[in-house]
């Protein structure tokens, strides 16, 4: 995602542009069965608390309180659960059926929802939301 999010700001030299379009493909990264390409690599998928493949919803969900040192801890304390598992009632659990070979049969059979619609618009909502609070905290508590 940093390479992405270098690549945007690179074309566009525009940092609220290239928060605008890397924030909702980082927030839904998991959207593909539940795993990202780290995750396929790795043999792991996002699971709801039943075992099962999670939605688009609620792996979206998991990714939208990205708190790093509060996260880490969490997930020191419990690798299958960190914060945002723990809110969208996820997990992390071992996934075999489906690895980086079969990303291009998985997208050509996959149908956008109205989930993941929903998730997009969710997830510029929320980059909206964050750069507003990071621009007024920093134009208040650092700049006044």
């Amino acid at each position: 995602m940093a390479v992405i999010g270098f690549i945007i700001f690179s074309l566009t030299s525009d940092l609220f542009i290239s928060m605008m379009i890397v924030y909702p493909i980082t927030m839904n990264k998991d959207f593909l069965n539940g795993k990202s390409i780290g995750k396929r690599m790795f043999g792991i998928q996002v699971q709801n608390l039943t075992d099962q493949k999670a939605d688009e919803w609620k792996s979206s969900l998991r990714n939208f309180l990205p708190i790093i040192p509060i996260d880490l801890i969490f997930t020191l304390v419990s690798p299958t659960q960190r914060i945002g598992d723990r809110i969208a009632d996820t997990k992390i659990g071992i996934e075999t059926e489906q690895n980086l070979k079969t990303i291009g049969s998985e997208l050509k059979n996959y149908k956008v929802n109205k989930e993941l619609v929903f998730e997009l618009i969710f997830g510029i909502i929320n980059i909206y939301g964050l750069l507003w609070l990071y621009g007024f905290l920093f134009t208040n508590i650092m700049i006044g």
